[in-house]
């Protein structure tokens, strides 16, 4: 019987230790009953369309957690730096209390035997009638080869949105 404990405990540890993840955010109070919009996440990754990907994932987490999201103003395309910003001032002007905003700077499966998925995030939310920055994350995380790229964002972006009160 130790036997097989200390088996299931190895095993245990093999797989936990195969997943790994490094998340920086700050736990703030909003007010989840004002509206917010999400605007398209910026891609500098190779991988087409991973920002629209991300705010999505983003947008669906956030309205299970309570948030009011707001409208859609973009399509599913590739956007430059310049074109979020223009988004950011048109939804300033729309009466939007807060934009959400982000940047996918790792969305792929990593070469080797396994191909595990591999995604770096950040988030940051503005506060729309000051300008300003009132919470922002950054957070990496890889996962087996079983794992999706999906799955370990939709992690991410839950711890996120789980650090808003």
């Amino acid at each position: 019987m130790k036997k097989f404990l200390l088996l299931i405990s190895l095993l245990s540890f093999i797989l936990v230790s195969c997943s790994s993840s490094i998340n920086s955010y700050q736990n703030v109070s909003l007010v989840k009953k004002d509206s917010f919009i999400v605007l398209p996440f910026e891609n500098n990754t190779e991988t087409p369309l991973a920002g629209i990907r991300a705010s999505k994932i983003a947008e669906g987490v956030l309205i299970s957690h309570g948030f009011n999201i707001n409208g859609k103003i973009y399509k599913q395309k590739e956007y430059k730096a310049e074109e979020i910003k223009e988004l950011l001032e048109k939804v300033k002007k729309e009466g939007y209390r807060y934009a959400v905003l982000g940047d996918v700077n790792e969305w792929r499966y990593k070469t080797g035997i396994d191909g595990e998925p591999a995604v770096n995030i950040t988030m940051r939310i503005i506060d729309l009638k000051t300008g300003k920055t009132v919470w922002s994350g950054v957070a990496s995380k890889s996962g087996m080869g079983y794992s999706s790229i999906g799955t370990l964002a939709q992690d991410l972006l839950n711890e996120f949105a789980e650090s808003i009160k």
